[in-house]
């Protein structure tokens, strides 16, 4: 099996409601006293989202600034 790679465009809502799943299914395993079964891959997935997230985030940020410095001159 292959790891085939798709690049999809999310919402900081969609996000986040992935955020809350990945919690849910931690707290779920860890209510049974257990681990979740692909709970590297899940870190691993929450990890990269939030990483993406801020870098947009911060590229938005940035790009605002400076639109704001060239319209001052």
């Amino acid at each position: 099996m292959t790891d085939k790679k798709f690049e999809f465009d999310l919402t900081e809502e969609q996000v986040e409601l992935i955020n809350t799943l990945i919690e849910n299914e931690f707290q779920l395993a860890s209510d049974m006293n257990e681990v979740p079964y692909n709970g590297t891959k899940l870190i691993s997935l929450a990890s990269y989202l939030n990483f993406m997230l801020g870098f947009w985030k911060g590229r938005e940020e940035l790009v605002e600034v400076v639109d704001d410095q060239k319209k001052r001159y």
